[in-house]
């Protein structure tokens, strides 16, 4: 009985650890995401609420920017979007020491003082660490084509089909990536844990495995062990600690039966 438990166990403890990940799972992310991590992200010229003139690595100075899009006049989710990353910062915590957020408006008729209704309602107008920023068309095609940032106008009306995008851009790399809306809640709490300094301990990938084995450091382009490594390699170690524990007394007992006699 003893020796079967033993057997049992690195299957049991392997059943355990997948049932675990899969009930603290959040929503899975997708392969456009995980393609954009690492990623060159332009430093685009930038024209902001107060009128100020800066370029898009003036912003972060050396800290994380958050980087999502809008436009004033849509009737969509962009409001609902820029609320649930308002909410999510002032949650947690560390906006300004460690980390900004820049809404960058990709229509092309939205102005300064479009930008500066659109902080207002946010009651955003003063806050340093929100930057609400229009750019020339050129630039805007660099860095919606660098992000896989998509919309096109719907017919002859003011309004946009787009996508909904938040990027963490650091010394002018993405190191994470989210798409969606307010489902993504809890994702987007553990992204700015991650900014804080509080690993988030893995993340779902559409039809890829939950746990990271590695992760990519974009500041210096090194990979470096994950500790979904460990769960990884566990149960073999597991396993083959008790087949040892089952199995060399075996080969040892006929020696120790000579030695008596």
């Amino acid at each position: 009985m003893r020796r079967l438990t033993l057997l049992l166990l690195p299957a049991l403890l392997a059943q355990a650890t997948a049932l675990a990940a899969a009930e603290m799972a959040p929503p899975p992310a997708t392969r456009a995401e995980a393609r954009l991590e690492g990623r060159a992200v332009p430093d685009i010229p930038l024209r902001l609420a107060d009128g100020h003139e800066r370029m898009l690595s003036d912003l972060g100075q050396g800290r994380t920017l958050l980087v999502t899009f809008f436009y004033r006049r849509c009737a969509g989710v962009c409001l609902p979007f820029l609320e649930w990353i308002n909410n999510a910062a002032t949650e947690v915590g560390g906006l300004g020491s460690d980390y900004q957020i820049l809404a960058l408006s990709f229509d092309e008729a939205d102005t300064v003082a479009d930008l500066r209704a659109q902080a207002r309602v946010f009651g955003l107008l003063e806050n340093r660490n929100w930057h609400f920023a229009v750019t020339d068309q050129a630039a805007l095609a660099d860095i919606t084509g660098a992000l896989d940032f998509w919309y096109r106008r719907q017919g002859s009306s003011n309004q946009y089909d787009h996508g909904s995008l938040l990027v963490a851009v650091r010394d002018g790399r993405v190191i994470r990536a989210l798409s969606g809306g307010p489902g993504q809640t809890q994702r987007l709490r553990e992204l700015v844990w991650e900014l804080r300094g509080r690993v988030a301990s893995y993340y779902a990938v559409d039809k890829e495995p939950m746990l990271r084995c590695l992760d990519f450091d974009p500041r210096t382009g090194a990979l470096r062990l994950d500790w979904g490594m460990l769960l990884l390699v566990a149960p073999a170690l597991t396993s083959l600690a008790a087949a040892m524990a089952v199995f060399m007394p075996r080969r040892h007992r006929p020696s120790l039966l000579r030695s008596k006699s």
